[in-house]
């Protein structure tokens, strides 16, 4: 879905791109919602935008509609949102849906994947249940620093960071193929192999928090009045 994601944009025009680095600005227009399709055109300089980008700006009283001078519809020094009119941008291509749709899908995903890898927790170290389960969570976090540094960043346009990622989730996700567990086999190998992968290995008879029989404890007295 990342892939996908970036895909939809991937061949309009976005700010961040290298052809447009030192480029002057461009005069400005403003689509007004509601407006019956009129577009407003600024010429001033305070209003232009950088290629296929757009601003939050204070409007002016009036615009350039074909060619003619005319009052704006929203009051003077009100907040809208001027950009490039370029066919080409990406801003200009109702990609919303699309993009809405991959998204929604993207976290239904990633929600799908959180409940498998916590679901294997308690099977690798039930000794050491609440360490494996930080690490696993802080694992997220990592991920998510990483991607939004290096990754998908403002150093490089957008959908081709989300692309990328796209790929490196695939790849990395490949080696959860060598997972195994000595009593239940793994996604390519079968059980009874005789090969822990487990490091450090629980004492004799040792289980986890999940499996201690709390009832067995000693019985606090009650005082009684």
């Amino acid at each position: 879905m990342c892939i996908l994601l970036g895909l939809v944009t991937v061949s309009y025009d976005n700010p961040d791109m290298a052809k447009f680095e030192g480029l002057p600005k461009v005069n400005s227009t403003w689509l007004p919602f509601g407006s019956g399709g009129l577009e407003y055109f600024f010429s001033d300089p305070d209003l232009q935008v950088v290629p296929c980008g757009s601003a939050l700006v204070r409007s002016p009283a009036a615009a350039w509609v074909d060619g003619v001078l005319t009052a704006l519809p929203t009051k003077e020094r009100s907040f809208i949102t001027v950009y490039d009119p370029a066919p080409d941008c990406i801003h200009n291509q109702n990609t919303l849906p699309l993009t809405l749709v991959c998204i929604i899908f993207f976290s239904i995903f990633v929600q799908m994947a959180e409940g498998l890898h916590f679901g294997i927790v308690p099977y690798i170290s039930r000794p050491a249940l609440g360490v494996v389960s930080g690490m696993v969570g802080a694992g997220g976090n990592t991920g998510a620093l990483i991607a939004g540094q290096f990754i998908v960043s403002s150093k490089s346009p957008l959908d081709d960071g989300f692309i990328r990622l796209g790929w490196i989730i695939i790849v990395v996700s490949l080696i959860m193929h060598g997972i195994y567990f000595p009593e239940e086999g793994g996604i390519l190998l079968p059980k009874g192999l005789g090969f822990d992968p487990q490091l450090v290995k629980p004492a004799k008879g040792q289980k986890g928090a999940d499996e201690v029989d709390f009832s067995k404890g000693q019985k606090s007295s009650t005082a009684t009045v």
